[in-house]
């Protein structure tokens, strides 16, 4: 079961809300887990190419990433690509949640976007930069405050 928590978007730039940074805390920040999947065929990349991606993020903010949803906060990251006149267009959904035993909760701070591409360098690049933005708060929601 997913279940949404519906609350007021977070304007990208400036620093977040402390409901928003105290939902990202940890009692264990050093691992991290993530979800990383397609919701449709991801066109110019493979699902292994969008997992490593993700974790090279993860690991370069010196955080262990462990696939799966580990522990009480997770990143999930999903790629959609759609074939639009024979143009991919690429919407990423990159969001914290939060795993229970009957559901997840992911917060509506999302900070994917929506973007035409025909190179997987371009994809893969425009996700690691979204998952960067996500791990510079969790960092700063687990270490820097």
């Amino acid at each position: 079961m997913l279940a949404l928590l519906l609350v007021t978007n977070v304007a990208h730039g400036g620093f977040p809300p402390s409901w928003y940074m105290n939902a990202l805390e940890k009692a264990d920040p050093n691992i991290l887990g993530y979800v990383a999947r397609f919701e449709e065929d991801a066109c110019v990349i493979t699902e292994r190419e969008l997992k490593d991606a993700v974790a090279s993020v993860i690991k370069e903010s010196e955080v262990e990433p462990k696939p799966g949803r580990r522990g009480e906060v997770h990143l999930s990251v999903s790629v959609r690509c759609l074939d639009v006149d024979q143009t991919s267009v690429f919407s990423l959904a990159i969001q914290f949640g939060r795993k229970d035993s009957d559901s997840t909760v992911l917060y509506v701070k999302d900070y994917g976007e929506i973007f035409a591409a025909m190179e997987a360098d371009v994809v893969l690049q425009n996700t690691k930069t979204a998952v960067e933005a996500a791990m510079t708060d969790y960092t700063l929601a687990n270490f820097d405050r």
